[in-house]
Order: structure tokens, then sequence, then C-alpha cells
């Protein structure tokens, strides 16, 4: 039974975010966009505090984004009900910079792309976007090489999908494999949050940032003046607002509950392989945390997001089939989306998170998130400033006209029909298969991986090897035959990793 007070299996987090993109879909016919929602609440923030100024204004209309807002509140209060804001947290002043820096980055990619990793994962890989699919080819790369550069600056264990007080404790108690847990709490031993006055500053602007947005939506509305508040209260009504707000705040609780995230997601088969035979290489050389490297290892955030990615898939073939409701996300990808999407490739690793996670972060109170928060907002200028530059440079560096895949075989509608089950099909075997492997390289049994904590499988992993009932070596073999034992007996409580020889 999942418990208010406790962490949750990764899983979860797949039908949260499924069904908030759902409820989007229902009502805007459309999964969920965030960026140019932040951008806009930049430009009512400049009408209020300086209408002769247009440096965000001059691209974007003032609005309301009650979708980030909802993501914010219910992670703020998955905070609160588990009794722990993140903000104990002291990390590494270069951390803090670079994620500063990764927020700049990410927010530019965003412009470049015409969206941001929930854009083209979660909606666009639902949609079957063509663009989206060549968006993976880019910001992957540049993921990989950011992760690499958090190893070379001595960061790398400051990447975790969840940074719980009682995991880094006891890992610094413990030590063994869980020692690079321990650091943060280490590190944090005399850091009082409520006295760091960069992290008290940024967050009274956040508030006023916020609530700016909220409290201009109940004055003005689309026929207000040159701006057009499209989503203020004024305009669409107080149920409207409302299910957005439920809409962001039910994917908020399920990725605060888990430490969901788009981009460790896809990096998670890659570097899954790479611990699969060389972990002390992970472990020694790139010093991630054991809760990191077992995250990995369980293939927990690829599995999430299939099921995000499979869920809203479902919901826009019976729109698309049933209702006539035309593919979303159509865009022809060009030279400048990938080059957005090698930017924030860099700017999720950076943050520790992608847009939508960093504004799950902000609301447990991660001082990187909050420190990336302005750099959002200031990434956006290269592209405000000079739109029609970069609008034309897209124009001119098209890869291709196709917009989704079910275009690239057929324009029959019967065997576009077929082309968009057999996608859904695919994604159906990329879960399954990432359930299976996550079970062949922990050794734990379905149940498990499906009812415990990312964090507490973590301990249990680690337990069991420092106590004998298994070894670790760079050769992993034996936690295949482990999971390969544990498939055939149907699994115990706790599957016991071990290496040939154990």
């Amino acid at each position: 039974m999942l418990s208010i007070r406790k962490q949750w299996p990764f899983w979860v987090s797949g039908v949260f975010v499924g069904v908030a993109e759902i409820m989007n879909y229902i009502v805007l016919e459309k999964p969920i966009g965030l960026t140019t929602g932040l951008v806009e609440m930049t430009a009512a923030l400049e009408q209020t505090v300086a209408p002769d100024v247009n440096w965000w204004s001059r691209a974007y209309d003032p609005n309301v984004h009650w979708i980030i807002i909802g993501v914010v509140i219910g992670a703020w209060l998955v905070a609160r009900a588990e009794g722990e804001s993140r903000g104990w947290v002291k990390y590494p002043r270069r951390e803090l910079v670079l994620a500063f820096i990764g927020g700049f980055v990410f927010s530019f990619g965003t412009r470049l792309a015409h969206g941001c990793t929930t854009h083209h994962f979660l909606g666009g890989l639902s949609s079957m976007s063509t663009a989206s699919l060549l968006y993976l080819t880019a910001i992957l790369p540049a993921g990989f090489l950011t992760f690499y550069l958090m190893s070379v600056m001595k960061i790398g264990y400051v990447f975790k999908g969840q940074e719980n007080r009682s995991t880094s404790e006891l890992g610094a108690k413990q030590g063994g494999k869980m020692a690079l847990d321990g650091l943060a709490y280490e590190a944090s031993r005399d850091y009082n949050p409520r006295r760091d006055w960069l992290r008290i500053s940024i967050l009274v602007f956040m508030f006023a940032f916020f609530g700016n947005a909220i409290i201009g939506s109940f004055i003005h509305g689309t026929e207000d003046g040159l701006f057009g508040w499209n989503y203020a209260v004024s305009a669409i009504g107080w149920g409207m607002a409302f299910w957005l707000l439920l809409v962001g705040g039910i994917a908020g609780v399920g990725m605060a509950k888990t430490g969901f995230g788009t981009e460790c997601a896809f990096m998670t088969p890659e570097i899954s392989m790479g611990l699969e035979h060389k972990e002390n290489f992970f472990e020694k050389k790139w010093k991630i945390p054991g809760s990191t490297r077992f995250m990995f290892r369980s293939m927990s955030p690829f599995t999430a997001i299939f099921i995000e990615i499979l869920l809203l898939w479902v919901a826009i073939m019976i729109g698309w089939q049933f209702f006539d409701i035309k593919l979303p996300l159509g865009m022809n990808p060009t030279w400048v989306l990938l080059l957005g999407a090698a930017c924030q490739g860099f700017g999720s690793v950076a943050m520790i998170g992608c847009e939508i996670r960093t504004y799950m972060r902000l609301g447990m109170g991660y001082m990187t998130a909050v420190v990336a928060f302005p750099g959002f907002l200031l990434g956006y200028l290269p592209y405000t400033l000079y739109q029609d530059f970069w609008e034309q440079l897209a124009h001119d560096t098209t890869i291709t006209k196709v917009k989704h895949v079910t275009d690239i075989f057929s324009h029959d509608p019967a065997m576009q029909a077929l082309t968009g089950l057999a996608y859904g099909l695919l994604v159906a075997g990329l879960l399954y298969w990432s359930v299976r492997r996550g079970m062949r390289l922990t050794g734990f049994s379905f149940r498990d991986l499906m009812t415990t904590a990312n964090d507490d499988l973590t301990i249990k992993y680690f337990d069991n090897l420092a106590s004998g009932k298994g070894s670790h070596s760079d050769d992993i073999s034996g936690v295949k035959a482990e999971g390969k034992k544990a498939r055939k007996s149907g699994g115990t409580d706790y599957g016991e990793p071990a290496t040939e020889g154990a």
C-alpha cells in the first residue's frame, strides 16, 4: 500500500504523469506544454514591473500557466506529508554554478527546439512525432557528455533521483557501497537553509514571480489591451483553472514521490549496460552514488516513462481514430531543433532534472532547482531578442516535412492506423523489456520492483552484498543468474544479488 509519508516505486510516477497528460489532452486536445508558459509568466512580470521594457513580451504575451504552479504545489505538499524538505542539502558551489548555467542553456534550448523534454518525450513520443524522435538523437549524447563533465568536476555524487536524508545519513554511517550517498549528509551537518541569503533572495523573487501571474489572471483577460491572458481566470473561468491546477498537482505528486525525470529515463539503458559489466567504473571513477547506480540498474526510470508514453498514446489513438482529433505536436524537424535538444541535454543533467522535474524539485526545496530558476528566465533572452533570426534559421534548415511516423509509409487512413498500432506495440514491447531487464540486473522479483521505493531497494541490495550473500566485481554475471533464479521460483521478499563463485 502506498504511504503518503514514504517514497513510492518509480513506476507509480508513470501512471500519475500519464493520467495528468490524459486530463490535459481531454480539455486542450494536446499534451502538456510547459516552457512557453514560463516565458509568458516572465513577460507578465516584465509588464508589471517595467511596462516600457519588452525583452520577453516582444515575443510572448503575458499569461499564467496553472500546470506549472500545480506541479510546484503538488511537490510542496509531498514534502510536507513526508516531513522532509530537500532544502537541507548543501551542494558544492561548483554544482550550484553549473545548475544556474544549466538552467540558462536549457531554457534557450527549449525555444530552439520549440518545446522542452516534457513536450518532446512525454508528449511527442506518444504523439508519434518525427521531430521528437530526432530530438532523441541530439539530447542523449549531450546528456552523457554532461554526466561525464560532472564526474571530471568531482561532483558526480550529487546526481540522484531523490536526495532522501535517511538514505544519506545511512550512507555516511555505513559506508561501503553507499559511502558516496553519505557525502551530502556529511557536507550538510552545519548547513542551515534559513540562513542562506542566496536561497532566501531567490525564493522571495520566485514567490513574487508566481504571485504576479496569479493575481494578474483575476484582472486581465483575452481582450485586455495589447496582451491576451488566454489562461487567466477571467478568460477561462474557475472550472478550467482548477482543472489545469489539478493536472499539474497530480504530475507533481507523482514525480515528487519517486524522483521521476525524463533525462535520466532515456539515459538508463545505456548506463545499465555499463553497470552490467563495469560497476566499479561508475563507483570509483565517476563517483556515482549507490542509489543512482541501483536506479539505473533496475531500469525503473525507463519503465516509468514508457508507462506514461503508452497511456497517453492510447488516449491519442482513441481521439484520432474515433473523435477525428488531429495528431498533436506536428512540426518539421530542423537542425536548429537538434541544436536546441543538445542544449537541453546539457541543461537537464547540469540541473539534475529536466524542466518539469525542476519545478517538482522547486516545490521540494532543492537548492539546485532554486538557483536554476533565474537561469531559466534569463535563458529566454538570446531567443526573444533575436526571434526573427532563429525562426528564419529554423525555416532554412528543415530536415524533413514528415511530421508524424504515421505519414512515413502511407497517407491511406487504414495504413496510418495500422502504423500507429504497430508503434504502440513497440512501446509496449520496450516497457516489457525494461521490467525484465531490471529483474535480471538486480536479482529482485517483479513484486519487489513494483512495491518498493528505489532507496529501500538500494539498501537491501547492498546489504545483501555486504552480508556475504553476494559479492561485487566488474563481472556481474552472477546477478543475472540470480535474476533468472528469482523468476523461475516466483521470487522471494528480496532477491539475493550474487556473482559467480559467491
